[in-house]
């Protein structure tokens, strides 16, 4: 008699059937695996997309932020800056000696104005008594305003431009200079007080031109020109 092996429980009910072959219910769980491996794969593929996105981001906000810093700290821009910057200092140097020509001109009919546009020059010739009171060393009130633009003309700018002033007092015919030599000191000073840079701006005296007559040469400088 042929020998039978069962393995656990022979008891029907306890029978766990083994099945071979296509289920009729495997198509149904099989999409479902498939559509949620799907849904998880896309999840994934968009996360990588974004965090490549971040990182190109990143790398163009930090190249721009390095490239910024370089330019504002650089050597060559500190000191002169890039050549459109410097075009334009000179030319709002240029344009603050225009200003102040124009208003001795109206201010002060009878003095000789030369302005040169393109060069940035200045040259005004008045007598000395348009600008001080008497014989004294006063700045007389009404040319305030004068003074307050030359000042202006004469402080700091950027990129190594500057408005540099020379004030020349005549000396002909005069034995002694020591009130001309005070006077140019004074003149010096309340501009300087002003707000002007005493480094732009130069006094002395003058041989060629009749007694009682002042001299104002102003000029745009730029360094390493």
């Amino acid at each position: 008699m042929p020998e039978t092996h069962t393995s656990g429980s022979t008891d029907p009910d306890m029978a766990v059937p083994l099945r071979f072959g296509a289920s009729g219910d495997r198509g149904e769980g099989g999409e479902g695996a498939t559509l949620l491996y799907l849904g998880v794969f896309i999840l994934l593929l968009a996360f990588f997309i974004l965090l490549n996105s971040i990182s190109h981001f990143h790398d163009e906000k930090v190249g721009a932020v390095i490239r910024s810093v370089d330019d504002a700290f650089s050597t060559q821009a500190l000191l002169t800056g890039s050549p459109g910057d410097r075009q334009q200092a000179r030319r709002e140097a240029a344009r603050a000696i225009q200003d102040l020509g124009d208003l001795i001109r109206a201010e002060l009919p009878l003095a000789k104005v030369e302005a040169g546009t393109e060069t940035g020059t200045l040259h005004v010739t008045m007598p000395a008594s348009n600008l001080f009171a008497g014989d004294g060393l006063a700045i007389r009130p009404s040319q305030q305003a004068l003074m307050d633009r030359i000042s202006r003309a004469l402080e700091n700018r950027p990129r190594g431009v500057s408005v540099r002033a020379e004030f020349l007092f005549a000396t002909k015919g005069v034995e002694d200079t020591a009130p001309l030599v005070a006077r140019a000191g004074a003149l010096a000073r309340a501009v300087s007080a002003l707000g002007a840079n005493p480094a732009w701006l130069s006094v002395g005296l003058e041989k060629g031109a009749e007694a009682g007559q002042l001299r104002l040469l102003f000029r745009v400088h730029e360094e390493g020109a």
